[in-house]
């Protein structure tokens, strides 16, 4: 049987490698990435626009002969 396991740590270390601090070898990365840009709220428009457009697409995958 596997002994104690410390579960604050894990999920310490898997946040930090979420966030690129660590890498999965466990060694921590000199250059930090700066943070991703927060993204840009879409309109009403846009996103029935986006909607239709994915909608489309599927709809043109499912008529394809199998």
């Amino acid at each position: 049987m596997s002994g104690r396991v410390n579960w604050s740590r894990i999920k310490q270390r898997s946040l930090m490698r979420r966030q690129g601090v660590e890498d999965i070898r466990g060694a921590t990365s000199v250059a930090i990435s700066p943070p991703k840009q927060p993204r840009r709220k879409l309109s009403k428009t846009e996103l029935r626009q986006q909607a239709a457009a994915a909608f489309l697409a599927w709809r043109a995958g499912q008529t394809k002969d199998k």
